[in-house]
């Protein structure tokens, strides 16, 4: 069944190169995180917490990238984003329930991958239904489910 794709999401996808639940949820923290940054002029300027897909997720959502320094990449092991304008700062991170999800998906793609080289085409093609199947059935949910299911949200208003 082919599910109809949001726009961000599918120029999501295009730029990360597949559909996956950790550049959904980087695109879904940045958008919580820019709805609470009220705009006042000042450059925008974002730091990921953990070097995952989420970061293609974030840029797309927020137009920063490490190329040009305003997206910041510190290994800290969270799945946290913290933008900043000027002074006003946000910060949000993936809930246990998204991590969960995450997960799930990440030990079913393990199960799918496991063997693949020695796999004849048609058990690959086989096995990449079944991905393609869950991805159509998981997507969706974390596109539409609600911010507090998916994000920790808080807000400082003196920022770094």
């Amino acid at each position: 069944m082919a599910v109809s794709i949001p726009d961000i999401y599918a120029r999501l996808y295009a730029r990360h190169g597949h559909r996956c639940p950790m550049s959904t949820l980087g695109a879904r923290l940045a958008m919580v995180a820019l709805a609470a940054l009220e705009e006042n002029g000042e450059e925008l300027r974002g730091r990921y917490f953990t070097r995952t897909c989420a970061i293609d997720g974030v840029a797309e959502v927020t137009g920063l990238s490490e190329a040009d320094g305003t997206l910041e990449i510190r290994p800290e092991g969270r799945h946290a984003l913290r933008l900043e304008r000027g002074w006003l700062a946000v910060e949000v991170e993936l809930t246990q329930a998204a991590m969960q999800l995450a997960g799930e998906y990440r030990r079913f793609g393990y199960e799918i991958e496991a063997g693949w080289d020695d796999l004849d085409d048609e058990e690959r093609r086989q096995r990449q239904a079944r991905r393609e199947a869950y991805l159509d059935e998981l997507l969706p949910r974390l596109w539409q489910a609600p911010d507090e299911e998916l994000v920790s949200f808080w807000r400082e208003d003196e920022g770094a």
